[in-house]
This record gives C-alpha cells, sequence and structure tokens, in this order.
C-alpha cells in the first residue's frame, strides 16, 4: 500500500481544499477544451485567408492599417510603418467609396448580387484558384461544388486584415491554454503550503482572465460590424459572408469564466482568512510582525504573476518579430534577440532571490535582487524608443495588457522590495524561521503566546531551534507553565 506524502494529503484536508482543488482541476480542463475549440476555428479561418492572399501573390511583408470608426472606415494596405510624413501605405477600402461600387463577374463582365451569399464551411469540399492572365493576377476563385465565387484582387487586399487579425486571435488563445494550466499549478501550491500569495495570485489572474474574456465579446461585435461594412454587404469589393458562424463562438468562453470567477472568489477568500489566520500560529507574533509579514507575501505574490505576465509578453513579442511583417521591417533584431535571452535566462533566479533574500533578510541578494529587477524594467521601458515595439503594443490589444502587466508588476515588486529591505532586523525573520520549526515539530500553537512589551525573541536562524533557545521571559504562559527544557 502506497502512503500519500503528509504534503499531498492537503489536498483532501478537509472539504474546502478539496472543493478548492477540483473546482481548479475541472475548470483548467473545461477551459482547456473551450480554448482549443476557438484555436482550431481560428486556425481554419486564417489558413483560409492566407491561402486567399498567398494566391493573389500579396507580399507577406505587407500590413493593414485600419483607421476611422464603423461608417468612416478607412483601410489601408502597408509595407512599412507610417510615421509623419512617411506613407508607405495604398488604400484598399473607403466606406464613403467602396460600399457603394456593385461586384462585377471578372468573367462575364456582369453585375451580380451577393448580399446573401456565405460559406457555410471554411475548409472541406473546397477549392480556391488565382485568376491569372498574361500572368498577372485578377483576383481568386473559389470553388466549392457547383458553386463558383470570385474575388476581386481589391477584396483580396482587404482580406488582409481579417487574416491578421484570425493570426492575433490564434496566438491569444494558445496564451489562453497555458494560463489554465499555470493556474491549475499555482492552485495546488497554495494548497500544499497554506500560502496566501499563491491565492492572491490565483484571483488576480482569474479576474485578468474575465476581463478579457469581456472585452474580447465587445472586440469581436467591433469585428463583425467592421467585417460586414469591408467584406459583407452588397457592393464591397468582396460582398460575401466569409465568416457565418464565427462570431458566436466566444459567447461560452465568457460564461465560463464569469462562473468560475464568481466560485473562485468565494473558495480563495475563504481560504484566505483560513490561511491568514493560521500566520504565525504557532508564536504569537504582535501586530507589527504580521505587518512585515504582509509586505514579504505581497512581493511573493508580484513575483508569481510577473513569472507569467513577463515570459508571454517577451514570447509574444518575439513571436510578433520573427512570424509576422514587422520581420521585414526590424532593424534591431539582435538587440530584441537579446533582451528576451537575458530576460529567459535571468528570471527563475531573480524570483527565487527575491524570496531567500526577503524570507532570510540576506542583504547583499538583496541588492542583488533590486539590481536585476531595475535592469528588467529598464530593458522592456527602454523598448518603447523601438517604433516596430510601439506600433505593436498599440495595435494589438493583448501584447499591450501583457507588457503594462509585467512593468507594472516589476515596479511594484521594487518598491516593496524596498519596504521589506528598510525592514530588515526588526524581527521578521526570527518568527518565519521559529513558526516553520515549530510547525515542522507538530506545537501546539496554544500552548502560550507573546508579550510584546518584554521584546522579540532572540533566535539563531541559521541553527536548529531548541526550546533552550527561547528566552523564558519573554513568553507567558496559557493557562499552566510551561516547563524549562534541560
Amino acid at each position: 500500500m502506497v502512503d500519500i506524502s503528509p504534503k499531498y494529503s492537503r489536498i483532501t484536508h478537509n472539504r474546502l481544499t478539496t472543493a478548492f482543488f477540483i473546482f481548479t482541476f475541472v475548470h483548467c480542463f473545461a477551459q482547456g477544451v473551450i480554448q482549443s475549440f476557438l484555436f482550431s476555428i481560428d486556425s481554419e479561418y486564417h489558413d483560409l485567408l492566407r491561402g486567399i492572399t498567398a494566391l493573389a501573390d500579396i507580399p507577406t511583408r505587407n500590413f493593414t492599417y485600419l483607421e476611422g470608426s464603423p461608417g468612416h472606415v478607412h483601410l489601408k494596405l502597408c509595407s512599412d510603418i507610417p510615421i509623419k510624413q512617411y506613407n508607405p501605405c495604398d488604400d484598399v477600402f473607403q466606406s464613403t467609396v467602396d460600399v457603394k461600387n456593385p461586384v462585377v463577374d471578372q468573367n462575364h463582365l456582369n453585375a451580380i448580387d451577393r448580399s446573401e451569399l456565405a460559406l457555410d464551411k471554411v475548409v472541406g469540399g473546397m477549392s480556391i484558384a488565382a485568376d491569372r492572365r498574361g500572368g498577372i493576377v485578377f483576383g481568386v476563385n473559389i470553388t466549392s461544388g457547383t458553386l463558383n465565387i470570385p474575388l476581386s484582387f481589391q477584396c483580396t487586399q482587404i482580406l488582409v486584415h481579417p487574416q491578421q487579425i484570425m493570426r492575433n486571435s490564434m496566438r491569444e488563445d494558445a496564451t489562453w491554454i497555458l494560463l489554465q494550466f499555470w493556474l491549475l499549478v499555482i492552485s495546488t501550491m497554495a494548497i500544499l503550503y497554506d500560502s496566501v500569495p499563491h491565492i492572491l495570485t490565483v484571483l488576480a489572474a482569474r479576474s485578468l482572465v474575465t476581463g478579457w474574456a469581456m472585452y474580447a465579446i465587445w472586440r469581436t461585435k467591433y469585428n463583425e460590424g467592421i467585417f460586414e461594412e469591408m467584406i459583407y454587404n452588397s457592393g464591397t469589393p468582396c460582398s460575401i459572408n466569409l465568416f457565418p458562424d464565427y462570431f458566436s463562438t466566444r459567447i461560452p468562453d465568457l460564461i465560463l469564466n464569469c462562473t468560475a470567477l464568481f466560485i473562485a472568489c468565494y473558495l480563495s477568500w475563504t481560504l484566505l482568512q483560513v490561511y491568514t489566520a493560521q500566520s504565525f500560529k504557532c508564536v504569537g507574533a504582535p501586530e507589527r510582525i504580521n505587518r512585515l509579514n504582509k509586505f514579504f507575501m505581497a512581493v511573493l505574490a508580484c513575483l508569481q504573476l510577473e513569472a507569467f505576465a513577463l515570459p508571454v509578453a517577451a514570447g509574444l513579442w518575439v513571436d510578433v518579430l520573427f512570424n509576422t511583417a514587422i520581420s521585414g521591417i526590424s532593424t534591431h533584431t539582435k538587440e530584441y534577440k537579446a533582451a528576451f535571452i537575458f530576460t529567459t535566462l535571468v528570471l527563475l533566479p531573480w524570483i527565487a532571490m527575491g524570496w531567500y533574500a526577503i524570507r532570510y533578510e540576506m542583504r547583499r541578494l538583496m541588492i542583488i535582487f533590486l539590481g536585476l529587477a531595475f535592469c528588467l524594467i529598464g530593458v522592456w521601458a527602454s523598448m518603447f524608443d523601438s517604433i516596430v515595439y510601439r506600433w505593436t503594443f498599440v495595435q494589438w490589444p493583448l501584447f499591450a495588457c501583457y507588457t503594462i502587466s509585467s512593468l507594472i508588476l516589476t515596479a511594484a515588486t521594487i518598491m516593496l522590495g524596498i519596504v521589506c529591505r528598510l525592514n530588515f532586523g526588526k524581527g521578521l525573520a526570527q518568527y518565519l524561521h521559529a513558526e516553520k520549526v515549530l510547525v515542522s515539530s507538530n506545537f501546539a500553537g496554544e500552548m502560550f503566546t507573546h508579550d510584546e512589551e518584554k521584546g522579540p525573541m532572540d533566535i539563531n536562524i541559521k541553527e536548529p531551534l531548541r526550546f533552550d533557545q527561547f528566552p523564558i521571559p519573554t513568553l507567558h504562559a496559557a493557562p499552566a507553565p510551561f516547563p524549562t527544557a534541560r
């Protein structure tokens, strides 16, 4: 019979911890399934649009720039980033002009009405071929059964815009899938270590996910209006609904996230009350020590959120840098790659330094930790001097969200770390050590309390704790005197 480690048995210690773990486990896989489904849909649409634009011989380094609002949309196709007087863009759609032109069948030169035409399927039973005449591409023909749908060259240029949106959506779906499994790991560690910082991390992350799911619904409706104006409506260069069922696929994701946030708030708040009450349960710490411990836990919560936010922000930037049109525009790719490698190498050691430096009040290690924090925030803040970085930041909201989050978390870590450093030598490390030793010895916490008026305990945190190390006058019995160890 296999023995279960006492640490892992905490998962089933009571109904609350069991419910928290089961909820996290079930939600992780439910959300993973939904996000995987969304990823597959985005991938199918992206492949369809990429096939159309590739057959139309649109250069891969070209990207779109959308200006205006619904009713006054202006779409440009650019070969470089437009700045000031430099305009490397061509107009491909304007609402005031292109919504009134009839679609012309290039084979018969007749105007056709395709206002009700839609593709019920984006893959399977369909072929795409370029319409070439004398070596010049005039458009693309989509054939499905007996149906032949000609797309003009202007239409294929317009389709570069939804192609970019689908590509970004794929990256977003993959990010949220990874986040769910990261939350499962953090939630499990919260139970195993009775950790307040882990619980705070889970709550903050779930709030971020739910907020993004709400934004995604708004953005989906916005894109639907833009696509209808540029692609669907009769009289536009395309006049075809290429996305018949796409814009209703993200509603289940929002419902699941809102439900999960409500349940997580209840369970996490209850666990927070329990774990907070257990802090220094063996050694009755004064309010001053509890306050210092809260700063310590806040630093740990920031570090754990940073452990996901910063790699995601850096990873998204590298993906954009090497797999999009930006790769042909960037002139400082080596410097960006160096920043990514530096972040990858120092992130985990930096997080470990923060924990050890504050937990054991290691002054030199704390200086190194703060120095690396300033280096990290300096490296990624300096990225805003790059025009391609600023362009990506403005054009892609998810990238902006994670970039801002990582910078805020790094700044918060620096400020909280400085506060902790200023309070070194005021007793937190001694209490944390005493608590750890007494808990590992199954010591009954209610046996005594601390008398703050008689001064702090003097405990050598570098040596194993012995009861004869306690200065007996600093503790008073409750209710019976505690025998002196001999």
